[in-house]
């Protein structure tokens, strides 16, 4: 089962900041050690999207939070590449548009993170040569999270081959995907990152994959090969 929540992101919510999982703005100012200037300054250079900056309504007026681990590994990522990359060439390994560039089976061999056995049943589950850089995003946070969770490779698969008809039609990475399990089976919920997901007690959470940060981590690791 596959379920996609196609729901506009709104930079103006009311809920409170725990029900998103969210940060305020002087709480990450103050474990980042940023200051407000270089915040918005890679706003503005477009190295931290404008939809993680949410409006809220609190007692002092509005205030402004972000999705908290999203926002966390970004600053991260930026303090980490910051001398070692311009800001514009960040902006690029950063950017949660997806690249144009196809990639092959053999490139994919090369990536650490995905199960090999899992690598040999991609052709059957793609039916093409070549992937773009969202599926390799997703395939990567995918076998990560159910090697973790102790699922089959085939069980990952299956996944994997649910998701493809939403999967691809992505055009940015700023969506997180929830895997489930009720009873024996496993299912996923892909939504945008903002969105905050409850469920049932009679469901129970394997894991919450941001692609935002899976494809910060490849785009870094393998040289932007994938850019």
């Amino acid at each position: 089962m596959l379920c996609y929540i196609n729901i506009t992101e709104q930079n103006n919510v009311t809920l409170r900041g725990d029900d998103l999982n969210l940060i305020s703005k002087k709480d990450l100012l103050a474990i980042t050690g940023i200051s407000y200037g270089q915040l918005y300054r890679w706003k503005r250079e477009r190295l931290i999207p404008e939809e993680w900056f949410i409006k809220q309504s609190a007692y002092t007026g509005q205030e402004t939070f972000f999705p908290r681990e999203q926002i966390l590994s970004r600053v991260k990522s930026i303090l980490e590449l910051k001398d070692k990359y311009s800001l514009e060439e960040l902006a690029k390994i950063l950017s949660p548009e997806t690249s144009l560039t196809k990639i092959t089976i053999k490139d994919l061999y090369e990536i650490e993170e995905i199960n090999k056995g899992l690598l040999e049943l991609l052709p059957k589950i793609y039916k093409n040569d070549y992937y773009d850089f969202i599926d390799v995003v997703f395939i990567v946070a995918v076998s990560e999270s159910t090697t973790k969770a102790g699922l089959t490779n085939q069980q990952c698969a299956e996944l994997i081959g649910y998701s493809i008809p939403v999967v691809s039609k992505q055009k940015s990475t700023n969506i997180t995907c929830t895997v489930f399990s009720v009873g024996e089976e496993y299912h996923m919920v892909i939504s945008p990152s903002s969105l905050s997901l409850d469920f049932d007690g009679g469901i129970q959470i394997i894991d919450r994959l941001s692609l935002s940060e899976v494809a910060d981590k490849i785009k870094i690791k393998y040289d932007n090969k994938f850019i």
